[in-house]
């Protein structure tokens, strides 16, 4: 046992080692600089996700200040953690040290998994509390203590602070006591502490819904099922960006995991049945009618990549074992490839065509506006602005050191407008336009408009993108 132990530890200390060393070499995505404005702006809940994702990067932020490594260790910590509980509970389905040490492998070569490895999202710490949720469950149909059923109550309450879509896993814990005829469990007084312990915990999030008008509910129905038209297509594209995200090969792994395992008794391949079937049919219902983001069914494949692995390891068939050594040895040395070209990011692109164009270049824009707007002669107020939320979130992060107004410019009601308690109007903006988000700051009222300078972002001899830098003077609206 030891020597397991010690295996898995090594197996565990790898990957992360390489989230860790590759973590401070590119710049924050979308979400993540989002998400570390969560700490910075610390809240009782936020428009688009409950608080939990912010308040994990919040001692980190206020103890140690920010940079890429400080925002991506939680989320190497965690999934560090979520592979010691995946190792623990495939030791319990197949009782073989090898078996669960591949599985656990093969979970940790997944592309899309990785990203959460490193990146800190909402999924990140749900993929940890879906396995903890599982043992807990567990516990209770074995022994139905009453401090069962507050660590129950406890994890539900941390998955509802983590991501709205918790709430599903909800009707499946219940159907596996129903399919065990534990109707002893069912009925016990001590459903009621667990539910008010959940409800003690989430209680944030409804406050500030409350506060705000309940904006962040009208936003996630909106944002999951998006228009009322649905579309075949859509579920396509939405299972095709799975199946790249994943690793193609990794993908019909986890299928055929879920598949064969379909039928089981054993209760903790029932409760994965239950809870990754439940999370992948929502989202397959759902992408009819918005097209389903790969991360979003994260904790299906974090469940059913290491079942798949179990089941072609010990199905006997030398076919099915090759494709298995085949599907993870290509994997790893695809992932490998990516977090080679993440960190040195040696391979040429055509201009304007890089994969990077989203994660590079923004110190160098947020350095530009503080140069450019410290020589602002006006009296009037100076601002930042950009074009959209996604613009927002890497401006406002990388200019944190600097300390400027930042005003998102766009009709979309998002979590910038309950920071943004200012408006714009009687500032004099510098519009930050790139090659790929611009506004016409000619349609805009503006007592002059300035064009003050340019940056051009390159990396192996290509352009990966280009800022301008425009000023509105005074400005007062859009005009008619």
């Amino acid at each position: 046992m030891l020597k397991a132990e010690k295996s898995i530890f090594i197996l565990i200390l790898f990957f992360s080692l390489i989230r860790l060393i590759v973590a401070p070499l590119f710049g924050l995505g979308v979400d993540e600089a989002h998400y570390v404005l969560y700490a910075k702006y610390l809240d009782w809940s936020y428009l688009d996700h409950p608080p939990l994702v912010g308040w994990l990067h919040a001692p980190f932020y206020y103890i140690f200040g920010t940079n890429e490594f400080l925002a991506r260790l939680p989320a190497v910590l965690l999934f560090a953690a979520t592979s010691w509980c995946c190792y623990a509970l495939m030791m319990k389905i197949t009782k073989s040290v090898r078996w669960s040490l591949w599985s656990v492998f093969a979970m940790n070569c997944s592309f899309m998994l990785n990203a959460l490895g490193l990146m800190l999202l909402p999924d990140s710490i749900l993929l940890l509390l879906v396995f903890l949720l599982i043992f807990a469950a567990e516990r209770v149909a074995s022994r139905k203590r009453p401090v069962d059923f507050i660590i129950l109550g406890i994890l539900l309450g941390l998955m509802g602070l983590a991501k709205y879509t918790a709430i599903l896993l909800v009707p499946p814990l219940l159907v596996f006591f129903l399919l065990k005829k534990r109707y002893d469990v069912l009925f016990s007084p001590y459903w009621f502490l667990a539910a008010a312990i959940a409800l003690a915990l989430v209680s944030p999030v409804f406050y500030w819904n409350a506060t705000h008008e309940f904006i962040s509910f009208k936003y996630q129905g909106s944002h999951v099922f998006g228009s009322l038209a649905t579309s075949f297509k859509n579920i396509l594209e939405s299972l095709a960006a799975q199946f790249g995200a994943y690793s193609p090969f990794l993908f019909i792994v986890a299928v055929y995991g879920f598949f064969k395992v379909l039928r089981d008794d054993d209760d903790y391949l029932r409760m994965s049945v239950l809870f990754g079937g439940t999370i992948m049919v929502f989202f397959l219902i759902t992408s009819a009618y918005e097209r389903t983001l790969p991360h979003w069914p994260s904790a299906f494949y974090a469940l059913f990549i290491p079942i798949g692995t179990w089941r072609l390891l010990a199905s006997g068939g030398k076919w099915r074992k090759n494709f298995l050594y085949v599907s993870v040895g290509i994997s790893f040395f695809a992932l490998m490839l990516a977090y080679a070209e993440l960190g040195g990011k040696f391979i040429p692109f055509p201009d304007y065509k890089s994969p990077f164009r989203d994660i590079y270049g923004y110190p160098e824009m947020a350095a530009k506006a503080d140069e450019v707007l410290k020589k602002n002669p006006s009296y009037r107020p100076a601002a930042i602005a950009v074009t959209n939320w996604t613009m927002g979130s890497r401006v406002m992060y990388y200019g944190l050191p600097y300390g400027h107004e930042v005003f998102v410019m766009d009709d979309r009601r998002d979590q910038f407008d309950v920071w943004q308690t200012n408006s714009p109007l009687g500032y004099d903006l510098l519009f930050l336009n790139t090659e790929f988000e611009q506004i016409d700051v000619g349609a805009l009222k503006c007592d002059q408009v300035d064009r003050t300078g340019r940056l051009d972002l390159s990396l192996n001899g290509s352009k990966v993108n280009r800022a301008e830098f425009v000023w509105c003077r005074n400005y007062r609206g859009v005009k008619p």
